[in-house]
């Protein structure tokens, strides 16, 4: 499987790994833990697959979640839950990813699943407590609940990435083409 990186944060991109979050449609994207490794290869964080194992899926989990709970919170400008403040100060306090520079010459990414967790829970925690924060926004697509840094100029990206936005034009054209056709159909006298 190949996931989308297009949040401008890793701990957004993290929280995007489910599709279609609290809608019939939710889909979930790690659904074993060999995803999680591939999610965490894609992401960059490191450079070879790491051991991972349900438990440590089930961590990821609930990491993930409060960090789109959190974030959310912050969007509507609400506390976030306690038990999602320890959860992330718990992880971020933890030891993270390390480059190690390695008898080549070259560094490598390198870690275990709870260093991976650390990482996430850490890059939240750096969002907040920066000037990007204001700039996160929710993907307006009706079928998307990716969170995103509109990092556009005017600051009024509205979609997550090229495909939402693509998909919202077309049918928005579509509209169109639909309301012109209408408007040009003769009527009918009796």
């Amino acid at each position: 499987m190949t996931f989308r990186f297009v949040s401008g944060r890793r701990c957004l991109d993290f929280a995007g790994t489910v599709r279609h979050r609290g809608s019939p449609a939710s889909e979930e994207l790690l659904t074993h833990p060999e995803r999680l490794s591939d999610w965490a290869v894609q992401a960059g964080l490191v450079d070879t697959a790491i051991d991972v194992t349900d438990s440590d899926l089930a961590a990821a989990i609930e990491l993930r979640e409060a960090i789109y709970r959190s974030v959310m919170a912050r969007l509507e400008q609400r506390r976030p839950k306690p038990g999602d403040v320890n959860l992330l100060n718990e992880r971020a306090c933890q030891r993270q990813l390390t480059l190690r520079l390695q008898r080549t010459g070259f560094a490598r990414r390198e870690g275990t699943t709870a260093q991976l967790l650390a990482t996430l829970a850490a890059d939240l925690l750096d969002l907040l407590a920066g000037a990007d924060i204001e700039y996160v926004k929710r993907c307006v697509d009706p079928g998307c609940t990716r969170l995103f840094i509109d990092s556009s100029r005017a600051k009024n990206r509205q979609w997550c990435g090229i495909k939402c936005g693509n998909r919202a034009k077309v049918e928005a054209f579509r509209a169109r083409q639909r309301a012109s056709a209408r408007s040009e159909q003769p009527a009918i006298h009796n």
